[in-house]
């Protein structure tokens, strides 16, 4: 039921571990999307957090678990895991939330 919100959410991910900050901006919703260039706005913060993890401590990010108490259709909560170079977790699992916008899944809140 949530495949295409888990590739959404490791595209996420996946672009932000890459540097690739356009293709990381497709993933996310219109509203939030809107103001990621403006210092300070919600999407500004999360591609700076996230990437002086990535640069600053070498994690990356992977898959874990779906949160089916807070998931329905049209919205799903996903858990990552935050790994250190050797693999080991760095804190707990980290969640991402993604909605349908225009029936395809974006994210609307991260967590790095």
């Amino acid at each position: 039921m949530y495949k295409e919100a888990i590739l959404t959410a490791k595209k996420h991910y996946n672009s932000l571990m890459e540097n690739d900050y356009k293709t990381w901006l497709e993933t996310l919703s219109k509203d939030i999307k809107e103001n990621a260039d403006i210092k300070g706005s919600t999407a500004y913060f999360w591609w700076e957090t996230g990437r002086r993890y990535v640069e600053k401590y070498g994690v990356r990010y992977e898959f874990h678990k779906i949160d089916t108490r807070y998931s329905s259709k049209n919205r799903v909560k996903i858990f990552f895991k935050r790994l250190n170079p050797d693999g080991s977790l760095r804190g707990s699992p980290v969640p991402i939330v993604l909605t349908v916008e225009n029936h395809e899944w974006k994210v609307m809140q991260a967590s790095y």
